[in-house]
């Protein structure tokens, strides 16, 4: 680097070109040349990512490379090692400015090699070596290898611990565990007991095997492995049940093999369990959920691969340029070497309205909220790389577009078939549903209008193992259980591939197919109807479908279940159902599963090879890793949707410690002192950047939504101050939204007044409730972080039960939301034992993120002397009091937080927790009941004792 001042003759070219800079001439700072020679390629960051220019000269340099004011190129400018500056400071200033002295840029290194394909062998060695501190988030990577670090380390280190290598893949550990046992290993329990889905089973000794009998072999063929699900506080099971250092199970029967035959050691009750008792060793064995982990790995590792994947990309002619471009913007650092190696290269756009007639894209266009229309044809014909965003607050229509544009794209002939996947099971049904709705009226109208188009098949997958055994119980007649306690699945009838395959076999037990039906679902259903009548066909059956005439004529009731199996075996009778579901697959329009089940069998054949696009939901809670397992590693149409402030991606070990310190002391419990403090994951931070935020944050356009379409007037006021307060001068309320089409909100409304006597600022608004829980304490179990408040759920059961009764309220249009799961089950412990609210929902903010109801109640379960908490996340709160349609009702305490001094700056929030300016804004509105908690409910005395017999506190 050198500098020297400007001579005569440039100052007068400076003072002539710049007039201003002659009057500013009596300023002590020089103008100075500075001339700088790279020794190495510069490094550009951000080439090639889409770019809006604010008009078309701009854009012109930066999109279409024209020289910049007729001198010189972008793409030649970013390529020189020579520059020179014209810089306003003195030399020793800019010799200050410019020292380079030791800033030889040297790569970060996480530590953890550049391997990163599955090997429990280098994890053993790998994740206890690099043990430390919390790393920071990071959008833009220094290269590919510290990208994958990252990618691959939040998953592996959120199921991999200090454990044997030979244990990982299960939890194992004592129902009534006795010395020696870490506190570690209830934190290990925790984990893979964590969700309602979690599969585990316990195996025991099925008859009492005596000290006489010592051949292994045969007490080995004594054991019985049963299925079991988790019973928590709120189980009925559980009533006058000391739970303390117990983990409640309930075991299932097996419906057949050998298992059923054996039984546990039982007891006729409770009591007699107590005293000398004896008891039966036995194993929990808890899925870690490691297989998806392995998964998630495989597709980061799958950005690298040569390989086209999806498959159905292998015949666009820039698939290979797609892939490579595709790794390198996920580094975060752009597109200028892969520019410098293939110059021709440019993104390419992707235009949704394309090869859609006039008439279809104007059905579905009528169904976007009119405010948005035009902005929706602009956006969505010119996505960069075919990937569009939409970004909103609740209820401003996110999933109703997200629907439109499913619709579009399966009535788009160079699509026709798309994926669909959102981060959980309740979104999955969610988005479907949602998509369904828009759906059929759009094709009804079509149709009625003589276009040529089909109703769309859209299949809610789930495990392919639960779709079988499904499929063969209705074909046996026999009735099957949807989700509850003893059926812990996320699995429902309707639109499931079982659902759609018994249709294409015309079964009595689901609705008939028509010729109006999708066209190849329609055809299969006619050639497994040749099967019925063969002579009776003008044109010979199919060779292939042969072998499904016997299922056919179970299917219709032309043959008896036990007629049906002397014809098959059973092995042959699954193989023949698993291939005839695969036929259904392949026919559908839309398949939607979550992200772990599109990587299995007959959903990943359909997402490889048949899905065209994809579409994501709720991509603001999915992790990179499952975004990546559905898209592949070249890009394809894809829309992702979401709200990038509300929940994000949470690992189970997010706010873990390797050592958690215990008011009681284990007496073999170690610790190294240099630990103390260190997260049990390093990369926690990494999850909070979302699928969806993960693009956001490389540059891509985003669509936002700015108006209120779900809640009545005034009910998004609250969150708007608190949350959106960036959306402030775009926000406004839908001529939906009016209270008066609202008249469960203003019957509830009227019921508080009467009730309560509350203010209200305007009788043109619905505004929230709070309920003061005064008495009402919140209790932990000592083997569990999560917590519960018996008081405020039984003053939320009769606050509910006295509105339901007098206003005649379904329990359908009522919801309770609470943070935490053990609050959950107690305030269904206590509904049930009310008619009346037997049918309300109970669920976290995480499970019914993307539903709503028109009225919600949200438990906080938090007090002074908790402190905020997990309640006070800012997502998790931002999910519970967004819900609502017709009304809000909020139990808890306003004393959890502190009152600032400082309330409001010119007219807006100052700065502090969201529940802290949620409970200032419930203050000033003076809208407040005071409750009392009945004591009697749950009496101090239990806990008082709990807390000084466990030996894990």
């Amino acid at each position: 680097m050198t500098h020297c001042p400007l001579t005569d003759e440039e100052a007068k070219r400076i003072e002539n070109s710049f007039p201003l800079q002659k009057a500013a001439s009596n300023n002590a700072t020089e103008l100075c040349i500075v001339s700088v020679n790279l020794a190495l390629d510069p490094t550009v960051i951000g080439f090639g990512i889409p770019f809006h220019g604010e008009d078309e000269t701009i854009d012109g340099w930066v999109n279409n490379d024209h020289p910049i004011h007729d001198t010189i190129k972008l793409t030649e400018l970013l390529q020189r090692k020579t520059f020179t500056f014209l810089v306003q400071a003195t030399g020793e200033q800019v010799d200050n400015l410019f020292d380079v002295t030791g800033s030889h840029f040297k790569p970060f290194d996480y530590g953890y090699g550049d391997k990163h394909n599955w090997d429990m062998t280098r994890y053993s060695h790998q994740i206890p070596r690099n043990r430390g501190s919390k790393f920071s988030a990071k959008i833009c990577y220094d290269d590919i290898n510290q990208r994958d670090t990252a990618l691959t380390q939040m998953h592996l280190q959120d199921k991999i611990g200090d454990q044997p290598v030979a244990n990982t893949e299960h939890f194992v550990c004592l129902l009534e565990p006795k010395e020696p046992f870490f506190p570690r290993h209830w934190r290990a329990t925790r984990r893979a007991l964590r969700g309602d889905f979690t599969p585990i089973s316990v195996e025991f000794d099925a008859k009492r095997h005596t000290p006489t009998q010592t051949d292994t072999d045969d007490h080995r063929r004594n054991l019985a492995t049963w299925d079991a699900v988790h019973l928590s506080y709120g189980s009925d099971h559980m009533r006058k049940v000391d739970l303390t250092d117990r983990i409640a199970l309930g075991l299932i029967r097996p419906a057949s093999d050998h298992g059923r035959k054996n039984s546990p050691e039982a007891f006729n009750s409770y009591n007699a369990t107590t005293g000398t008792a004896s008891r039966t060793a036995v194993r929990l064995i808890c899925r870690s959920g490691i297989g998806n982990e392995k998964k998630r790995i495989g597709a980061v590792n799958r950005l690298n691969s040569l390989n086209i994947w999806p498959a159905v990309m292998e015949h666009d002619m820039f698939a290979e340029r797609k892939s490579l471009a595709f790794n390198d913007i996920l580094v975060g650092q752009g597109l200028w070497d892969l520019f410098k190696a293939a110059s021709s290269f440019r993104f390419p756009h992707f235009d949704l309205f394309d090869g859609v007639t006039d008439q279809v894209r104007d059905a579905c266009i009528d169904h976007v909220f009119e405010d948005d229309r035009e902005r929706v044809q602009q956006y969505f014909g010119k996505l960069h790389f075919g990937i569009g965003l939409v970004s909103a607050a609740p209820g401003m229509g996110k999933s109703h577009l997200a629907s439109i544009i499913i619709t579009l794209m399966c009535l788009n002939p160079s699509i026709r078939q798309l994926y669909v996947s959102a981060s959980s099971n309740g979104a999955t049904d969610n988005i479907l549903q949602r998509a369904n709705n828009i759906a059929e009226p759009i094709v009804d109208k079509l149709i009625d209008a003589g276009h040529p188009v089909k109703r769309l098949m859209l299949i809610r997958g789930y495990k392919g193992e639960i779709e079988l055994i499904n499929c063969l119980k209705a074909l046996k007649d026999i009735s099957f259980e949807e989700s509850g306690i003893w059926n812990p699945s996320p699995w429902h009838f309707e639109r499931s591939l079982c659902w759609w395959t018994l249709r294409a076999l015309g079964s009595n037990a689901v609705p008939p197919l028509t010729s109006d039906d999708c066209t190849q679902l329609w055809d299969l259903h006619q050639r497994l109807g040749a099967l019925v009548s063969p002579d009776d066909q003008t044109s010979p059956i199919d060779g292939d479908y042969l072998k499904f005439t016997h299922i056919v004529h179970l299917a219709r009731g032309m043959i008896t279940f036990g007629e049906y199996t002397k014809r098959q075996t059973p092995g042959a009778h699954q193989n023949t159902l698993a291939r005839l579901m695969g036929l259904v697959m392949s026919c559908a329009n839309v398949v939607a599963t979550t992200p772990a089940a599109s990587s299995n069998n007959p959903y990943l054949a359909f997402n490889s090879k048949k899905a065209k696009a994809v579409v994501f939901d709720e991509a603001g809670t999915m992790f990179r890793a499952d975004g990546l397992l559905v898209f592949g590693n070249t890009p394809r149409p894809m829309i992702a949707v979401g709200d990038p402030k509300q929940l994000a991606p949470v690992l189970a070990t997010a706010i873990e410690k390797l050592h958690v310190l215990h008011r009681k002391p284990h007496y073999l419990s170690r610790r190294d002192d240099k630990d103390d403090g260190w997260p049990t994951n390093r990369f926690t931070a990494e999850a909070e950047i979302s699928w969806l935020s993960w693009f956001i944050h490389l540059g891509f356009p985003v669509f936002h939504l700015h108006t209120q379409h779900r809640m009545a007037e005034g009910l998004f006021d609250l969150m708007l101050k608190t949350s959106y307060s960036d959306i402030n001068r775009y926000f406004k309320y839908s001529p939906l939204c009016r209270p008066i089409d609202f008249p469960l909100g203003i019957r509830v409304e009227q019921y508080i007044q009467t009730q309560h006597r509350l203010p209200s600022d305007s009788p043109d608004k619905l505004l929230p409730v709070f309920f003061q829980t005064n008495g009402c304490p919140c209790r932990n179990y000592p083997d569990s972080a999560s917590r519960l408040n018996p008081r405020q759920t039984d003053c939320i059961a009769k606050c509910l039960v006295g509105m339901m009764e007098e206003l005649s309220i379904s329990p359908a249009d009522v919801a309770v939301l609470t943070p935490y799961r053990a609050n959950l089950r107690a305030l269904q412990k206590r509904f049930r034992k009310e008619d009346i609210l037997e049918g309300v929902i109970c669920a976290t903010p995480d499970t019914f993120q993307g539903r709503e109801a028109h009225i919600i109640v949200v438990a906080l379960c938090v007090t002074n002397e908790t402190g905020p908490g997990f309640a006070n996340d800012a997502r998790h709160l931002n999910v519970a009091l967004t819900r609502h349609k017709s009304g809000l009702f909020i139990f808890g305490d306003l004393k959890t937080t502190s009152r600032r001094s400082s309330e409001w700056t010119d007219g807006n929030l100052a700065a502090g927790s969201t529940m802290t300016n949620v409970f200032r804004i419930i203050e000033d509105s003076r809208r407040i009941v005071n409750l009392t908690g009945d004591p009697r409910v749950d009496p101090d005395s239990y806990w008082e004792r709990l807390e000084t017999s466990s030996k894990f506190l």
